[in-house]
């Protein structure tokens, strides 16, 4: 049930995502790896209130904790994301949204795991 909300929650925040990463590739004609990363950045305190207050619900005090492990996990796999994305898009020439789904999805359940073990385990 918790992974269900978990992905809902990510989901939503895909779809800003890629709302983000068009904006800033198709029409302001910025690199999506540079389109990525500016939207990782907009969107990764998003995710954290989203997931904190939807999907683990944690007392607002542990948010001086969560926030900086958060903010790590989602980092570490971000990295594996702009990773991911150059081999399918300029490598292999897959279209950057639909690179941008496959990724996102393949991370899902190492995000999940991570920050339901770490990032908000302090409820436990």
């Amino acid at each position: 049930m918790k992974f269900l909300a978990y992905a809902s929650v990510g989901g939503t925040c895909a779809l800003l995502n890629l709302a983000v990463l068009w904006l800033l590739t198709s029409v302001a004609g910025v690199h999506y790896l540079l389109s990525n990363t500016i939207s990782f950045f907009a969107l990764t305190p998003v995710g954290f209130l989203l997931q904190k207050l939807i999907t683990f619900r944690t007392p607002g005090a542990a948010a001086r904790v969560e926030w900086p492990r958060y903010f790590a996990t989602m980092g570490s796999t971000f990295l594996a994301h702009l990773g991911l994305m150059y081999v399918l898009v300029s490598l292999l020439g897959v279209w950057y949204l639909a690179a941008n789904v496959l990724v996102t999805a393949v991370l899902l359940a190492t995000n999940f795991i991570v920050n339901d073990r770490w990032s908000f385990a302090l409820r436990r």
